[in-house]
């Protein structure tokens, strides 16, 4: 499987920065990336290269040497991470497995304080000391008793999503004039194992408030074959992406995060994305698609749109806002961090099942319910 045609003839893997950043260099001093765009390549086994556009000379930063996940890349590529307390990543992916990983900040380096001296202080005056005067007691005042306060109200505890007795999510699709149809793979040959794989979607186009959301998709068994991943405009005219997992494939529930490929959804355009595994023949594959739609946030939910992590995320008033990509994100981030959080996971399932999606469903409510 190729790229598209725009991908073959990309330039050399680049970033831009919008502000300077400070990373070290692989000898240990400090070293700024003012803004601008820049070329990367790997010079070492552990060490960045990063040519600035133009004649100017290149930069080495320290890095290191890690992997990323089994997607076949066709070319190196180059991806920038913001990440917490103005920390900054800088990466190269390189086919066959290798990531290397830079990390800086946005933040310059505080130097050490320098301490100064003190100068050697004045001698100071012989004290004198006066005859202490006869201390009388004062005579504590006639306070009159008081009524009882009543608790003020905005002391008592807020109802939390948490704590409240029903953890269901209500889910209602989006009124769209423009329908889109669900392909889920579910077969049960004789003499063969079953095969259910499934993009995490609903069975029509689903939103998203995010340029760069991340997608979901499931399996329920082992595969020992490649899997393909391609997202395409709804006209089928312009390919995003088109990278290949490599087996083996382990069962379950599969993150897809665009902003590791540099892809971004523009407003009000319809996507679709594939999830393809490969057979032993080419004509012997299962597909799995869905569709994904950006729409600008409600007002309702615009502030949540600002929050830095999607685990802190609340995901009812994204379900509210028929947001299935975005609450399906929270809840997964919430699952990831926290394994047995069990109202998030009953809360999943409980998505999942009312779009039809049973097989993850059914996995997420046995999680929930072990001990």
């Amino acid at each position: 499987m190729g790229l598209a045609p725009a991908l073959l003839w990309a330039a050399s893997p680049n970033v831009v920065l919008s502000r300077a950043l400070h990373f070290s260099s692989p000898d240990g001093t400090s070293v700024t990336l003012g803004p601008g765009k820049y070329f990367i390549e790997q010079s070492g086994p552990s060490e960045l290269r990063l040519t600035p556009e133009g004649d100017k000379p290149g930069i080495t930063i320290q890095a290191e040497s890690l992997t990323h996940e089994q997607y076949e890349l066709f070319s190196p590529m180059a991806l920038t991470r913001p990440q917490k307390d103005d920390a900054y990543l800088i990466e190269l992916l390189l086919p066959g497995g290798v990531r290397l990983e830079a990390k800086g900040s946005t933040k310059a380096p505080v130097e050490p304080p320098q301490i100064a001296k003190a100068p050697t202080p004045a001698p100071e005056p012989p004290i004198v000391q006066e005859p202490e005067a006869p201390v009388t007691a004062p005579t504590p005042p006639v306070i009159p008793p008081q009524p009882p306060q009543e608790e003020s109200p905005t002391s008592l505890p807020l109802p939390s999503e948490s704590t409240s007795p029903d953890n269901s999510l209500p889910y209602r699709a989006p009124d769209l004039p423009s329908q889109a149809t669900r392909v889920v793979v579910d077969e049960h040959e004789p003499g063969k194992e079953p095969l259910y794989l499934s993009v995490l979607s609903p069975d029509h186009i689903g939103l998203t408030m995010f340029e760069q959301p991340a997608l979901f998709w499931f399996i329920a068994q082992l595969a020992s074959q490649p899997v393909d991943v391609m997202i395409t405009d709804e006209a089928n005219t312009q390919r995003l992406l088109d990278v290949r997992m490599l087996p083996p494939i382990r069962p379950g529930i599969h993150k897809l995060e665009l902003k590791d490929y540099g892809i971004r959804l523009q407003h009000n355009t319809t996507y679709q994305w594939k999830i393809i595994l490969q057979g032993n023949t080419p004509g012997d594959s299962y597909t799995t698609s869905g569709w994904i739609m950006r729409v600008s946030p409600p007002s309702n939910v615009a502030a949540i749109a600002q929050i830095p992590s999607m685990t802190s995320t609340p995901p009812r008033p994204l379900v509210e806002a028929s947001l299935w990509y975005d609450a399906i994100w929270a809840l997964s981030e919430r699952i990831q961090t926290q394994p047995t959080d069990t109202t998030s996971l009953t809360q999943r399932a409980n998505l999942f099942e009312q779009v039809g999606l049973l097989p993850p469903a059914q996995q997420d409510r046995q999680h929930a319910q072990k001990p």
